[in-house]
């Protein structure tokens, strides 16, 4: 297929020699001197049209580099943001406490303020660490086939202590669903949807992970049945630091990290991600990965 530059190229190089031709030949121009001539003409302009394409490659290029450094810009900011808000809050309670201006029995409260926005600032670091190592592919390089439905349900394990917290409960459904993936990332994967799926429900919900295959494909669907999201922020949730409830999530520790990361290891996977979400009735995310 041609570009839209390159097929007016054509275009005006055939019309070039066609005029050229007719000109020549109503002058009685030696036949040589014309060809000549339009041999020029025609590598003249497909010089033209090799510059330009460089030139529009290279602006292209120009684009994508400005475009990153935009986000790292904003990356950065983002961060410095975020980490301030812990830091500041916890040389508050440490300076309060420090000036004897805390009652004795309100000490354990502002004790735990500390250790919580601690807990906060240790998660976001670990988060935005993580972020990095995807980015620059650190230690990822090992695939391997790996029991989807297992691991979903290793996962479960670990985070039923959290679900019986919060009044969820865990459900899983398949097995012998094979993927070539590192297996760190698919772990990360998995804890950060169902993690989300537990932080984001209703006491009473459920959390149903799906695992099926159909044709090439193994499909990971994590659904709850929690607050879901705004039809305007569905296309924004898997944005870094992005946050549809923000009180919400810093009562829950949550960095605004997880479904970025969770969208950044299915890109390395090459796998498709999608959601669906209704408000006051839940969130559905699916991925397909490409089976072993």
């Amino acid at each position: 297929m041609f570009s839209t530059i390159e097929l007016l190229t054509i275009f005006i190089l055939i019309f070039i020699s066609v005029i050229l031709c007719i000109f020549f030949h109503s002058r009685s121009v030696p036949a040589g001197f014309a060809f000549s001539l339009v041999s020029t003409c025609l590598l003249g302009l497909l010089s033209a049209q090799k510059l330009y394409t460089r030139i529009e490659g290279a602006a292209r290029r120009l684009a994508n580099v400005s475009k990153t450094e935009k986000l790292r810009r904003e990356f950065s900011a983002n961060v410095s943001h975020e980490l301030k808000t812990p830091l500041t809050a916890i040389s508050g309670y440490a300076e309060m406490l420090e000036n004897g201006m805390v009652k004795e029995n309100d000490k354990i409260f502002f004790i735990k303020k500390i250790k919580d926005e601690s807990a906060r600032m240790a998660a976001l670091i670990e988060d935005i660490m993580l972020l990095s190592r995807l980015d620059e592919k650190q230690d990822m390089e090992t695939f391997e086939n790996i029991d989807a439905a297992e691991l979903a349900r290793e996962t479960v394990g670990k985070l039923k202590t959290k679900a019986e917290q919060h009044a969820v409960a865990l459900y899983t459904n398949g097995s012998n669903m094979y993927i070539k993936a590192n297996y760190t990332m698919l772990a990360q994967f998995f804890f950060n949807l169902i993690d989300n799926a537990i932080k984001y429900n209703k006491p009473g919900g459920e959390v149903h992970i799906d695992i099926t295959r159909h044709t090439d494909r193994i499909y990971i669907s994590v659904a709850d049945t929690g607050i879901g999201i705004p039809p305007e922020a569905r296309d924004r949730v898997f944005e870094r630091f992005y946050r549809v409830d923000k009180s919400r999530s810093k009562k829950t520790g949550g960095t605004g990290l997880g479904l970025a990361i969770v969208k950044h290891i299915a890109i390395i996977h090459n796998a498709e991600i999608t959601l669906e979400s209704r408000e006051g009735l839940g969130t559905t995310v699916t991925a397909a990965f490409y089976a072993a």
